[in-house]
């Protein structure tokens, strides 16, 4: 009887559901290369969110995350391919009285029209594109906060983005190890045209904890990610603006000294077909996995529970999603998204449903 419930609620709400991309990755690599010259900017970034997640199978619990993060910064353009950007990262989470983060933000960026390297805090999370069980896209709204050195390189074609996130720095005599998260995504377009799109994503990430100057005395441990695959969409006039169908494949390694993982190696199959309405799309997918775990990604996908009490190392998943993003200016959107989890092993029905308001203007203060 709950299950039903459950079913039912979803299909009340999916009429008025939101996008998956409403986090907009395209526009940022826009913002990343914008030039300017002797002029100062107000930027902010703004993710006011509601995002419940209805769990009650073996993989995860179900949580609430309500709140808001901030991120106001000046950036000044030196020159048209040259500019510094420092501000502070805000979280808040509603019914907490104080912040849960409040973060220095600092970065130096050279860019040309394609090609941008920036170093201090990076563009993080959703930015990266990666598959949803490698990077889960609730860190875009949570733990975006990200640190070290970026190459962004980005054309009609091809978008490639490599990326170091220094998670945890030490000293020498620290009692706990370095933490450190990075690679590269790549998404190349081998068929662009008004109506037929093909992209081949492919991704590699590594996970490494260590060093050689603390006193921690566990063991290093280093993870590698590999994905590949491709995205088909077919373009039309019309109600339903098209069709699409993705798939990839996503690779697992524990090459630590002294693995100490459930599963040393794993791997999972994501694929999904989608219609799609403007920005809007509704989509049905199908998860694979065997012994598939990640340090970043969604915990629904994992073939362990996220508190390791439950492993099921061979995962069979139906997944069912329905977004509608609406932009209410060029710096204003509401969202509205519902994802459906259906475990077809344990015949487990777990749902995810948020609400977001985005709010990222760029105000010109001075130029000279």
């Amino acid at each position: 009887m709950r299950r039903f419930l459950h079913i039912l609620l979803i299909a009340i709400m999916l009429p008025v559901i939101t996008t998956a991309q409403y986090f907009a990755a395209e526009s940022d690599v826009e913002r990343l290369l914008m030039a300017d010259s002797a002029a100062l900017h107000l930027t902010i970034d703004n993710y006011n969110f509601l995002w419940n997640n209805e769990f009650f199978g073996p993989i995860d619990k179900g949580y609430t995350l309500i709140g808001f993060n901030l991120q106001p910064a000046l950036e000044y353009h030196f020159t048209p391919s040259i500019k510094a950007k420092a501000g502070v990262r805000f979280t808040k989470y509603s019914g907490l009285d104080k912040f849960t983060d409040c973060l220095p933000v600092y970065s130096v960026t050279w860019h040309t029209d394609k090609l941008a390297v920036t170093m201090g805090t990076i563009n993080g999370a959703s930015f990266h594109r990666l598959p949803e069980p490698v990077m889960h896209r609730e860190r875009q709204l949570v733990n975006n906060y990200e640190n070290g050195m970026q190459i962004v390189y980005n054309t009609n074609r091809l978008f490639a983005d490599v990326w170091v996130d220094w998670q945890d720095f030490i000293f020498r005599g620290d009692n706990k190890k370095e933490q450190i998260y990075g690679g590269l995504s790549v998404g190349w377009k081998s068929l662009s045209s008004d109506a037929l799109e093909l992209e081949i994503p492919a991704s590699f990430t590594i996970f490494h904890r260590g060093g050689q100057i603390d006193a921690d005395t566990t063991a290093m441990r280093l993870f590698y990610y590999v994905s590949g695959g491709a995205r088909l969409a077919h373009h039309f006039d019309g109600f339903i603006s098209g069709i699409g169908a993705s798939s990839q494949v996503i690779g697992y390694k524990d090459n630590s000294p002294t693995p100490e993982s459930l599963y040393q190696s794993g791997w999972g199959w994501l694929s999904d077909v989608r219609l799609m309405h403007g920005k809007s799309s509704l989509s049905v997918g199908y998860w694979l996995a065997d012994s598939f775990i990640a340090q970043q990604g969604n915990p629904m996908f994992m073939c362990k529970s996220y508190d390791g009490t439950t492993d099921q190392q061979k995962r069979s998943m139906l997944t069912g999603e329905l977004n509608l993003t609406k932009d209410v200016t060029d710096y204003f959107t509401a969202a509205l998204t519902a994802v459906g989890y259906y475990d077809i092993k344990n015949s487990a029905f777990d749902y995810t449903y948020a609400f977001t308001f985005i709010l990222r203007p760029d105000f010109v203060l001075w130029r000279r």
